[in-house]
């Protein structure tokens, strides 16, 4: 792993290296590169992350949808924690300890467990919460990236999944929302370094912010990555707490990128 990681930061950062003047990074990918964790690029000084606060943009044209932090919801974080899907290997304990862990210090919170994580919630209560986190399976579909979805509980109004494609028919208010799932950074790179996938879909919503994965992540480490990237939130910015917990989990949980890499942000980091 670090040997790849190590071939790419010579191609991709080491010719630039002396340009970058700033701890803070913005990357915009182009093609195949939207796939590449890059706060686990490697160099004999460490990993990207040891030295550098990184988000990422699916494209220069998701600015024109990048919009200040939103201001009048009736509730602070809408928490969604370990759906019934009706098949017990599927079941995430430690994604439900995590959104009651995150949620319990958080005024106006309100954590929906098991069949209380329906699709319609999403559809009914989200545009009422400023920040929203989903801690449940994901699934990204790169031939037909607009059926990717969150998997929730069904219930009479709605089949359980909140596909991509639904999220440009939704109207959400929302500053922030984390996808504590699987694949959920994946898109389709459509035109150009245009990608289609959950990122550009809660954006296109009103979304402010996106934390996603690139890959299926380990449910307690993601658990524990998530704690810590809440309290965090509560002295620094989105970009800065997100640092700050997989810095975490690389040091004092598991040193492989597989643990700690899969996580970006996309968006404002305020």
């Amino acid at each position: 792993m670090k040997e790849v990681s190590k071939v790419l930061y010579e191609k991709l950062i080491r010719p630039i290296e002396g340009m970058i003047t700033s701890k803070n990074l913005t990357i915009v990918p182009h093609g195949r590169l939207h796939y590449l964790p890059f706060n686990a690029l490697y160099s004999d000084e460490g990993y990207l992350i040891d030295n550098y606060n990184i988000r990422v943009l699916p494209s220069a044209s998701v600015m024109k949808f990048l919009k200040k932090q939103k201001e009048g919801h009736a509730g602070s974080l809408l928490a969604f924690g370990n759906p019934d899907l009706n098949d017990p290997s599927l079941d995430l304990p430690w994604a439900q300890e995590e959104v009651l862990a995150i949620t319990k210090d958080i005024p106006e919170a309100r954590v929906l467990l098991r069949k209380q994580t329906t699709e319609t919630a999403v559809k009914r209560f989200g545009e009422q919460f400023r920040n929203i986190h989903f801690a449940t399976h994901g699934t990204f579909d790169a031939e037909k990236p607009l059926t990717s979805g969150l998997l929730l509980a069904g219930d009479g109004e709605n089949d359980g999944t909140l596909t991509v494609g639904e999220l440009y028919d939704l109207r959400l208010n929302s500053d922030m929302v984390t996808l504590s799932s699987c694949e959920t950074a994946l898109g389709k790179v459509a035109n150009g370094d245009d990608v289609v996938g959950f990122s550009r879909g809660f954006l296109y919503a009103g979304v402010s912010s996106i934390v996603s994965s690139l890959w299926k992540v380990d449910d307690r480490a993601t658990s524990i990555l998530m704690q810590e990237f809440y309290t965090s939130l509560k002295e620094t910015n989105k970009r800065n707490a997100l640092r700050t917990a997989q810095l975490k989990i690389k040091n004092s949980y598991n040193p492989h990128p597989y643990f700690w890499a899969g996580f970006q942000l996309t968006g404002n980091i305020q």
